[in-house]
Protein backbone atom coordinates (compact mmCIF):
# COMPACT_ATOMS: atom_id res chain seq x y z
CA UNK A 1 0.00 0.00 0.00
CA UNK A 2 1.67 3.34 -0.89
CA UNK A 3 0.00 5.32 1.28
CA UNK A 4 0.67 8.94 -0.17
CA UNK A 5 4.64 8.60 -0.83
CA UNK A 6 6.47 11.56 -2.65
CA UNK A 7 10.25 10.67 -2.36
CA UNK A 8 10.41 8.06 -5.06
CA UNK A 9 8.96 5.09 -3.09
CA UNK A 10 6.40 4.77 -6.12
CA UNK A 11 8.90 4.31 -8.88
CA UNK A 12 10.75 1.38 -6.59
CA UNK A 13 7.41 -0.25 -5.59
CA UNK A 14 6.71 -0.18 -9.44
CA UNK A 15 10.06 -2.20 -10.62
CA UNK A 16 9.89 -4.52 -7.86
CA UNK A 17 5.95 -5.46 -9.04
CA UNK A 18 7.34 -5.40 -12.45
CA UNK A 19 9.56 -8.18 -11.90
CA UNK A 20 7.79 -10.28 -9.42
CA UNK A 21 4.33 -11.51 -9.84
CA UNK A 22 3.32 -11.95 -6.57
CA UNK A 23 3.39 -7.98 -5.86
CA UNK A 24 0.44 -5.62 -6.64
CA UNK A 25 0.75 -1.90 -5.73
CA UNK A 26 -2.21 -0.36 -4.80
CA UNK A 27 -2.69 3.29 -3.56
CA UNK A 28 -4.58 5.67 -1.37
CA UNK A 29 -7.10 8.31 -2.24
CA UNK A 30 -5.85 11.59 -0.61
CA UNK A 31 -5.12 12.43 2.05
CA UNK A 32 -4.34 9.18 2.90
CA UNK A 33 -3.34 8.02 6.39
CA UNK A 34 -2.41 5.00 7.96
CA UNK A 35 -6.27 3.82 8.18
CA UNK A 36 -7.38 4.59 4.33
CA UNK A 37 -3.85 1.90 3.87
CA UNK A 38 -4.77 -0.48 6.25
CA UNK A 39 -8.36 -0.44 4.78
CA UNK A 40 -7.95 -0.26 1.16
CA UNK A 41 -4.86 -3.06 1.83
CA UNK A 42 -8.11 -5.64 3.80
CA UNK A 43 -10.30 -4.88 0.69
CA UNK A 44 -7.82 -5.75 -1.72
CA UNK A 45 -6.15 -8.67 -0.25
CA UNK A 46 -8.15 -11.94 -1.06
CA UNK A 47 -6.56 -14.49 1.53
CA UNK A 48 -8.20 -15.77 4.84
CA UNK A 49 -5.33 -14.81 6.57
CA UNK A 50 -4.03 -10.67 6.69
CA UNK A 51 -0.57 -10.04 7.27
CA UNK A 52 0.86 -6.52 7.75
CA UNK A 53 3.81 -4.87 8.37
CA UNK A 54 5.31 -1.33 7.94
CA UNK A 55 7.87 -0.29 5.11
CA UNK A 56 10.58 0.14 7.16
CA UNK A 57 10.49 -2.89 9.39
CA UNK A 58 12.07 -5.78 8.33
CA UNK A 59 10.93 -9.67 8.97
CA UNK A 60 12.54 -12.56 9.45
CA UNK A 61 12.33 -14.79 6.47
CA UNK A 62 10.38 -17.78 8.61
CA UNK A 63 8.28 -14.97 10.05
CA UNK A 64 4.68 -15.83 7.80
CA UNK A 65 5.01 -19.66 7.41
CA UNK A 66 5.66 -19.59 10.88
CA UNK A 67 2.67 -17.59 11.42
CA UNK A 68 0.30 -19.28 9.19
CA UNK A 69 1.28 -22.80 11.02
CA UNK A 70 0.79 -21.56 14.15
CA UNK A 71 -2.82 -20.18 12.82
CA UNK A 72 -3.64 -23.53 11.40
CA UNK A 73 -2.95 -25.01 15.13
CA UNK A 74 -4.68 -22.58 16.57
CA UNK A 75 -8.15 -22.30 14.93
CA UNK A 76 -9.48 -20.19 17.57
CA UNK A 77 -7.17 -17.18 17.51
CA UNK A 78 -8.09 -14.28 15.81
CA UNK A 79 -4.89 -12.63 15.96
CA UNK A 80 -0.91 -14.14 15.68
CA UNK A 81 1.41 -12.30 16.58
CA UNK A 82 5.34 -12.60 17.34
CA UNK A 83 8.15 -11.49 19.00
CA UNK A 84 9.64 -8.39 18.38
CA UNK A 85 13.32 -6.34 18.60
CA UNK A 86 12.94 -2.58 18.70
CA UNK A 87 15.62 -0.92 16.44
CA UNK A 88 16.52 2.46 18.02
CA UNK A 89 14.73 3.91 20.87
CA UNK A 90 15.31 4.16 24.64
CA UNK A 91 14.93 2.95 27.98
CA UNK A 92 11.59 2.94 27.64
CA UNK A 93 10.92 1.11 24.22
CA UNK A 94 13.63 -1.30 26.31
CA UNK A 95 10.69 -1.49 29.19
CA UNK A 96 8.32 -1.97 26.52
CA UNK A 97 9.62 -4.72 24.26
CA UNK A 98 10.92 -6.92 27.41
CA UNK A 99 6.80 -6.35 28.51
CA UNK A 100 5.44 -7.36 25.20
CA UNK A 101 7.58 -10.11 24.39
CA UNK A 102 6.62 -11.85 27.81
CA UNK A 103 3.15 -11.78 26.80
CA UNK A 104 2.55 -14.98 24.20
CA UNK A 105 -0.07 -16.89 26.15
CA UNK A 106 -3.92 -15.74 25.42
CA UNK A 107 -5.40 -15.29 28.57
CA UNK A 108 -2.19 -13.56 29.75
CA UNK A 109 -2.55 -11.30 26.35
CA UNK A 110 -6.40 -10.45 27.34
CA UNK A 111 -5.30 -10.04 31.33
CA UNK A 112 -2.71 -7.14 30.68
CA UNK A 113 -4.66 -5.55 27.60
CA UNK A 114 -4.51 -2.27 29.79
CA UNK A 115 -1.31 -1.97 30.70
CA UNK A 116 -0.25 -0.98 26.94
CA UNK A 117 -0.59 -2.37 23.74
CA UNK A 118 -0.13 -6.58 23.85
CA UNK A 119 0.63 -6.61 20.28
CA UNK A 120 3.11 -5.34 17.61
CA UNK A 121 1.01 -4.28 14.87
CA UNK A 122 3.65 -4.77 12.67
CA UNK A 123 4.02 -8.38 13.44
CA UNK A 124 0.11 -9.01 13.33
CA UNK A 125 -1.62 -11.81 11.19
CA UNK A 126 -5.14 -11.45 11.59
CA UNK A 127 -7.92 -13.58 10.41
CA UNK A 128 -10.25 -11.72 7.91
CA UNK A 129 -13.18 -13.53 9.52
CA UNK A 130 -12.87 -12.08 12.85
CA UNK A 131 -11.64 -9.09 11.67
CA UNK A 132 -14.61 -8.43 9.23
CA UNK A 133 -16.49 -9.53 11.95
CA UNK A 134 -15.90 -6.17 14.25
CA UNK A 135 -16.35 -4.01 11.50
CA UNK A 136 -12.49 -4.00 10.28
CA UNK A 137 -9.72 -0.95 10.69
CA UNK A 138 -12.16 2.13 12.12
CA UNK A 139 -10.21 5.35 12.73
CA UNK A 140 -10.68 6.25 16.76
CA UNK A 141 -9.23 9.49 18.65
CA UNK A 142 -6.99 6.95 19.80
CA UNK A 143 -4.68 4.59 18.19
CA UNK A 144 -6.30 2.50 15.51
CA UNK A 145 -4.35 -0.81 16.35
CA UNK A 146 -4.60 -0.56 19.94
CA UNK A 147 -8.76 0.18 18.94
CA UNK A 148 -8.44 -3.03 17.48
CA UNK A 149 -6.89 -5.32 19.57
CA UNK A 150 -9.28 -4.05 22.24
CA UNK A 151 -12.60 -4.85 20.55
CA UNK A 152 -11.56 -8.29 19.40
CA UNK A 153 -10.94 -9.13 22.52
CA UNK A 154 -13.84 -7.37 24.18
CA UNK A 155 -16.11 -9.78 21.23
CA UNK A 156 -14.40 -12.47 23.30
CA UNK A 157 -11.59 -13.05 20.66
CA UNK A 158 -8.54 -14.87 21.74
CA UNK A 159 -4.49 -13.47 20.44
CA UNK A 160 -1.98 -15.27 20.98
CA UNK A 161 1.49 -14.72 19.87
CA UNK A 162 4.78 -16.75 18.97
CA UNK A 163 7.29 -16.15 21.36
CA UNK A 164 10.62 -15.99 18.99
CA UNK A 165 11.38 -12.86 17.49
CA UNK A 166 10.13 -12.99 14.01
CA UNK A 167 10.30 -8.86 13.25
CA UNK A 168 12.92 -6.06 13.64
CA UNK A 169 10.58 -2.63 14.99
CA UNK A 170 12.37 -0.20 13.58
CA UNK A 171 11.81 3.52 15.53
CA UNK A 172 12.40 6.75 14.08
CA UNK A 173 11.38 10.63 15.27
CA UNK A 174 8.94 10.47 12.26
CA UNK A 175 7.33 7.42 13.23
CA UNK A 176 3.71 7.98 13.82
CA UNK A 177 3.91 6.79 17.23
CA UNK A 178 6.15 9.96 18.16
CA UNK A 179 4.29 12.17 15.94
CA UNK A 180 0.91 11.97 15.81
CA UNK A 181 -1.03 12.83 19.18
CA UNK A 182 -3.42 9.76 18.69
CA UNK A 183 -0.78 7.95 20.05
CA UNK A 184 -0.53 9.94 23.26
CA UNK A 185 -0.49 8.41 26.67
CA UNK A 186 -3.35 10.66 27.29
CA UNK A 187 -5.16 9.10 24.08
CA UNK A 188 -4.74 5.45 25.26
CA UNK A 189 -5.33 5.85 28.38
CA UNK A 190 -8.76 7.59 26.93
CA UNK A 191 -9.17 3.97 24.79
CA UNK A 192 -8.53 1.74 28.25
CA UNK A 193 -10.98 4.26 30.04
CA UNK A 194 -13.32 3.72 27.40
CA UNK A 195 -13.02 -0.48 26.83
CA UNK A 196 -13.08 -0.54 30.98
CA UNK A 197 -16.18 1.00 30.64
CA UNK A 198 -17.63 -1.71 28.32
CA UNK A 199 -17.05 -4.50 31.00
CA UNK A 200 -20.21 -6.12 32.89
CA UNK A 201 -18.41 -5.61 36.40
CA UNK A 202 -17.70 -1.93 35.86
CA UNK A 203 -20.98 -1.36 34.34
CA UNK A 204 -22.16 -3.25 37.08
CA UNK A 205 -20.64 -2.44 40.55
CA UNK A 206 -18.64 0.46 39.12
CA UNK A 207 -14.86 0.66 39.52
CA UNK A 208 -12.46 0.81 42.80
CA UNK A 209 -9.48 2.22 41.94
CA UNK A 210 -5.67 1.26 43.63
CA UNK A 211 -3.59 3.82 42.53
CA UNK A 212 -4.57 7.45 43.80
CA UNK A 213 -1.51 9.12 41.71
CA UNK A 214 -1.61 11.06 38.76
CA UNK A 215 -2.79 8.02 36.19
CA UNK A 216 -5.34 7.02 38.54
CA UNK A 217 -7.00 10.34 38.78
CA UNK A 218 -7.10 10.75 35.17
CA UNK A 219 -8.72 7.59 34.55
CA UNK A 220 -11.28 8.22 37.66
CA UNK A 221 -12.69 11.41 35.43
CA UNK A 222 -12.26 9.40 32.16
CA UNK A 223 -14.68 6.46 33.62
CA UNK A 224 -17.02 9.05 34.91
CA UNK A 225 -17.14 10.50 32.19
CA UNK A 226 -17.65 7.42 30.77
CA UNK A 227 -20.58 6.86 32.55
CA UNK A 228 -19.06 4.56 35.32
CA UNK A 229 -19.66 5.20 39.17
CA UNK A 230 -16.17 5.11 41.34
CA UNK A 231 -16.90 4.11 44.67
CA UNK A 232 -13.09 3.78 46.26
CA UNK A 233 -9.63 4.66 46.20
CA UNK A 234 -6.77 3.06 47.39
CA UNK A 235 -3.27 3.33 47.64
CA UNK A 236 -0.06 2.17 49.05
CA UNK A 237 1.77 5.42 49.18
CA UNK A 238 1.19 6.34 52.94
CA UNK A 239 1.49 10.10 51.97
CA UNK A 240 -1.65 9.51 49.48
CA UNK A 241 -3.36 7.81 52.67
CA UNK A 242 -6.28 10.49 53.88
CA UNK A 243 -6.22 12.72 50.70
CA UNK A 244 -10.00 13.05 49.49
CA UNK A 245 -10.37 12.95 45.40
CA UNK A 246 -13.74 13.58 44.39
CA UNK A 247 -15.29 13.62 47.39
CA UNK A 248 -13.94 10.34 48.67
CA UNK A 249 -10.83 9.47 50.62
CA UNK A 250 -8.11 7.39 50.02
CA UNK A 251 -7.71 4.54 52.24
CA UNK A 252 -4.26 2.08 52.40
CA UNK A 253 -3.50 -1.42 52.36
CA UNK A 254 -5.91 -2.20 55.28
CA UNK A 255 -8.63 -1.14 53.49
CA UNK A 256 -8.63 -2.85 50.32
CA UNK A 257 -11.44 -4.98 49.64
CA UNK A 258 -12.33 -8.45 49.47
CA UNK A 259 -13.88 -9.81 46.57
CA UNK A 260 -17.63 -9.94 46.63
CA UNK A 261 -20.45 -10.46 43.45
CA UNK A 262 -21.43 -7.33 43.52
CA UNK A 263 -18.13 -5.25 44.21
CA UNK A 264 -17.47 -4.33 40.27
CA UNK A 265 -14.28 -3.96 39.21
CA UNK A 266 -10.62 -3.65 40.74
CA UNK A 267 -8.25 -1.32 39.08
CA UNK A 268 -4.60 -1.34 39.59
CA UNK A 269 -3.54 2.24 38.27
CA UNK A 270 0.04 1.94 39.40
CA UNK A 271 2.84 3.28 37.08
CA UNK A 272 5.80 1.63 37.80
CA UNK A 273 6.47 -2.34 38.33
CA UNK A 274 7.30 -2.60 41.54
CA UNK A 275 4.04 -1.12 42.06
CA UNK A 276 2.07 -2.74 40.10
CA UNK A 277 3.16 -6.48 40.88
CA UNK A 278 2.46 -5.24 44.34
CA UNK A 279 -1.38 -4.40 43.68
CA UNK A 280 -1.43 -8.16 42.28
CA UNK A 281 -0.45 -9.71 45.38
CA UNK A 282 -2.97 -7.38 46.98
CA UNK A 283 -5.91 -7.98 44.73
CA UNK A 284 -4.93 -11.70 44.57
CA UNK A 285 -4.49 -12.30 48.28
CA UNK A 286 -7.88 -10.93 48.56
CA UNK A 287 -9.50 -13.37 45.76
CA UNK A 288 -9.44 -11.44 42.78
CA UNK A 289 -8.62 -12.76 39.25
CA UNK A 290 -7.01 -10.48 36.99
CA UNK A 291 -8.37 -10.66 33.18
CA UNK A 292 -11.64 -11.15 35.43
CA UNK A 293 -12.84 -9.09 37.84
CA UNK A 294 -9.14 -7.21 38.36
CA UNK A 295 -7.05 -5.40 35.63
CA UNK A 296 -4.27 -3.10 35.55
CA UNK A 297 -3.74 0.43 33.74
CA UNK A 298 -0.35 2.21 33.06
Amino acid sequence: MDDQSADGTGAVLGRIAARDRRVRVEKTVPPGGIVAALQLGCATASAPLLARMDADDVALPERLARQVAAMEAHPEWAVCGCGVRIAGGGAGFRRYERWLNSLTDPAQIAAERFVESPVAHPSAMIRRQALDAIGGYRDPPWAEDYDLWLRLLDGGRLIGKIPETLLVWRDHGSRLTRADRRYSAARFLAAKAHFLARLPAAKAGGVRICGAGPTGKRLARLLRREGIAVAAFYDINPRRIGEVIMGIPVLGADGFPALHPQGGLLIGAAGTLGARQRLRELAASRGFAEGVDFFCVK
